[in-house]
């Protein structure tokens, strides 16, 4: 296999010069390092990636910690944040939490033993006191103070969903979510605000208070039984925001089951899109947001943190998504 000196002997120059044309690591005259980079594609050498993150003094491996790999947006987001970053030279180490802290805190050692770059940070844990915030540390959908931050604009897809409902005719609204923050924990996410922006905007329009429904984070399991006395116990209700697509699905499928039917009876309007879910039979009226543009985001701050560049907090627009369910 060929290496570095059979590179440098063959365009007549010196390992050192090689060295800096792999590792963009020096000045090159434009010639030679053309002459470089032809003798490496004829002979198909390959750098050595463990030497080259020790000259370079980093690996360019960024860690993403996410609570659910299968969770359908996660997954998308996931799926554009690798691709995003690859194309920059970048490669993604994919850490699933499963919501719990201890492999949270074990992922982030990571970062403190220079086994990563970077960490993308998706929790819903009271982690704080866990984070050395001198490192390249990047959240999204959550806000740490000292650490930056990309989300969607949650807000706003609250007082988008609230406009819909009250446009076609609804006059007892409801939020349902898993988003039961600030009575159980410290924590408050970014993902708080779509409940803001709806009981915010039925509020400034003179509608009753909105039933504001919340069961426990990540409470996965009991969501059906969860849903199932919910919808018994309000049959008033004519318009249903959901924190997510996936409990939008769960609650329309209730909603049915019990001879309610959807938009006729009741309107239900989820978050992330409405891209999945097309098994339900019809697709889900949904706050969009868009899993390449927070790529995008996370891309550019990550390559800041390479740069040593300050690196400013970043709010991406959502939008509205039609479908057949409101």
């Amino acid at each position: 296999m060929p290496n570095i000196k059979d590179v440098a002997k063959k365009a007549g120059v010196g390992i050192a010069t090689v060295s800096r044309v792999i590792n963009d690591s020096g000045y090159v005259k434009k010639e030679t390092r053309e002459k470089i980079e032809k003798v490496i594609k004829e002979i198909s050498y390959v750098p050595n990636e463990i030497a080259r993150s020790m000259t370079r003094q980093r690996n360019d491996i960024v860690a993403f910690i996410l609570p659910n790999s299968t969770h359908l947006f996660f997954g998308e987001l996931l799926y554009f944040v690798e691709e995003e970053l690859y194309k920059y030279g970048y490669k993604v180490m994919i850490c699933n939490s499963s919501e719990k802290i201890e492999k949270e805190i074990v992922y982030l050692d990571m970062l403190k033993n220079n086994r990563v770059d970077a960490v993308i940070l998706l929790t819903n844990n009271d982690i704080d006191q866990y984070l050395d915030k001198k490192l390249p540390l990047l959240s999204f959908d959550r806000r740490f103070d000292g650490v930056p931050f990309v989300a969607s604009d949650n807000y706003e897809g609250g007082v988008l969903a609230a406009k819909r409902l009250i446009e076609q005719g609804c006059k007892k609204m409801m939020f349902i979510g898993d988003d039961a923050q600030g009575d159980s924990t410290p924590v408050m996410t970014e993902v708080t605000k779509r409940r803001l922006g709806f009981l915010d905007y039925i509020k400034e329009k003179g509608y009753p208070e909105m039933i504001n429904i919340e069961y426990p984070l990540g409470d996965y399991i009991h969501i059906p039984e969860n849903i199932h006395k919910i919808i018994n116990e309000h049959p008033e209700i004519d318009g249903i925001f959901t924190i997510s697509d996936a409990v939008a699905c769960d609650v329309i499928k209730e909603l049915e089951n019990n001879g309610r039917r959807v938009p006729e009876d009741v309107k239900v309007i989820g978050f992330d899109g409405g891209r999945s879910f097309l098994n339900l039979g019809k697709k889900i009226t949904s706050i969009g947001q868009s899993p390449k543009l927070i790529a995008e985001a996370i891309r550019r701050s990550i390559i800041n943190f390479y740069k040593k560049e300050e690196i400013e907090n970043q709010i991406i627009p959502v939008y509205f998504q039609e479908g057949e369910t409101a």
